[in-house]
């Protein structure tokens, strides 16, 4: 019965963390997407400013949240993340940014 439970226990995390590492689909905005669904985005970061434990990003008029310490303010980005909602609107909360060259 454990060893039943531990290969059950074991698989769903396989499951998961291939979830997790699949790409995301690249968007142009959040309209008609669903919470929870993985996306990738591409821009200059508008805006930056604290915001609780992290910082709130603006990337090309998308809200992005990410708990992170660089700055990149004027820096053209790649995001990959979760959409969201955040009390009305829907957000990107950021898994990895990449600053591209």
């Amino acid at each position: 019965m454990r060893r039943t439970a531990l290969i059950i226990g074991i698989l769903g995390l396989g499951i998961l963390v291939a979830f997790l590492l699949t790409d995301g689909l690249e968007v142009q905005n959040l309209d008609g997407l669903n919470v929870g669904e993985i996306v990738s985005i591409r821009g200059l970061v508008e805006q930056e400013r604290k915001f609780g434990t992290g910082k709130l990003l603006i990337v090309n008029e998308i809200p992005v949240f990410c708990e992170c310490e660089n700055d990149y303010l004027g820096k053209n980005v790649a995001v990959e993340g979760i959409v969201e909602r955040f009390p009305e609107d829907l957000r990107l909360r950021a898994f990895i940014i990449e600053v591209l060259d």
